[in-house]
């Protein structure tokens, strides 16, 4: 009856407080009946209830929403990193710093884990992450092979045209999961090449990147990475590229006051604004992203995307943003969930759709294999093209 009760309490404040009804295709009445189901069948262990709750989330479609209880048991990542490349899940990094003797490389295709077909296994752990596609698979190969810490699993990977199976142990939490990277980056601001500066936004800070502006402001280009979340630098860096005064989206809270939200009295509505300062950044810019951009990049990127800042290359962000509202279940479920709505500037839908780029730019399973970051490359070329066109 407790867990019942929870089912029924998470499903009330969805019901009423919920923001993207509006936009999510979903039977949520149908939803509650399949939970209770759930429920009612799930054993007395919490990890059946806890993925019960799982899927029902997964239903609303929020980048934001999951589920966890304090007492589930820990488990370890793979040392090493998926990615989906041209259609094939493969090898994308390995923490062979930590174990010289790891056997899978990078560029290797994943064929099967612990004996099953490695694409059957991410499809099993996309029925419990909530989100747009772009974003439920990226989480879900970051789960990938996820186990017991200490315990060891079967890698199958095809590497040219021969297949090799891998043995190796999962780590007990040694590896920090932001050590493995989809793509070898560049120093948090470098030089790419003479004229052009790199600024990842997700790893330096503002101090670091204050110290240098007047450096960016005096390069042909410069190119800003937000592949990932971004530092606060992001938001301080607008004001130096443009003159004028810039706006973020509307962040839009409802304001319920009927149930099942019939006549919603309107929004409690915020954003940000960005004056001009000096120095100004005059070269041409580009902007790097992708599914990775969740919330606060996205805020980023919708700024980016709005006033024209500079051509966004990569593949489209992670559609959700909003402040997350989380809340308790009786038996120590947490639960977290978008509790704020937020559009694009002109009013179109955000959510699911996230910020498309300008130039779309995909790795290759070569161009890993080789260390190319080709999105990066891809913005390199378009660089190029600007000033020759420039030139003309």
């Amino acid at each position: 009856s407790l867990r019942l009760g929870s089912v029924a309490i998470a499903w009330t404040v969805f019901q009423h407080f919920y923001p993207y009804f509006e936009v999510v295709d979903v039977d949520w009445d149908a939803v509650l009946r399949r939970t209770l189901r759930r429920a009612l069948a799930d054993d007395a262990s919490t990890k059946e209830f806890l993925q019960t709750l799982r899927r029902m989330v997964t239903q609303l479609k929020d980048g934001h929403g999951r589920v966890n209880h304090r007492q589930e048991a820990p488990s370890s990542r793979l040392p090493v990193r998926f990615g989906q490349v041209e259609g094939e899940i493969a090898v994308v990094d390995t923490a062979e710093q930590l174990d010289r003797n790891l056997c899978p490389e990078i560029g290797d295709v994943v064929v099967s884990i612990d004996g099953r077909p490695a694409e059957q296994r991410l499809q099993e752990r996309t029925q419990y992450i909530s989100g747009s596609p772009q974003w439920t698979e990226g989480r879900a190969l970051r789960q990938l092979g996820r186990g017991e810490p200490e315990s060891t699993a079967t890698l199958t990977v095809r590497r040219g045209g021969t297949e090799k199976t891998c043995a190796m142990t999962r780590p007990d939490r040694r590896v920090r999961w932001q050590q493995l990277q989809m793509e070898d980056r560049p120093n948090k601001i470098d030089t790419l090449r003479a004229g052009v500066r790199y600024v990842d936004l997700t790893r330096a800070e503002w101090p670091t990147i204050r110290q240098r502006i007047g450096e960016l402001a005096n390069v042909n280009a410069v190119v800003f990475d937000v592949r990932g979340y971004p530092r606060g630098s992001a938001f301080k860096l607008f004001n130096h590229l443009t003159g004028d005064t810039l706006q973020s989206a509307r962040f839009e809270i409802p304001q319920f006051i009927y149930p099942d939200q019939k006549n919603i009295a309107g929004y409690d509505t915020r954003r940000w604004t960005f004056p001009p300062k000096k120095p100004r950044i005059t070269g041409d810019v580009v902007f790097l992203t992708g599914a990775g951009a969740i919330s606060r990049a996205e805020s980023v990127m919708g700024i980016v995307e709005h006033h024209d800042l500079g051509t966004i290359v990569g593949q489209p962000t992670a559609g959700t943003n909003g402040v997350i509202n989380p809340f308790e279940l009786p038996g120590g479920y947490s639960v977290w969930w978008t509790g704020m709505r937020v559009r694009k500037h002109d009013g179109s839908q955000h959510h699911l759709v996230g910020v498309r780029p300008d130039v779309r730019a995909e790795p290759t399973i070569e161009g890993i294999r080789n260390g190319r970051d080709e999105v990066l490359e891809k913005a390199l070329d378009v660089l190029r093209e600007s000033r020759s066109a420039a030139a003309r």
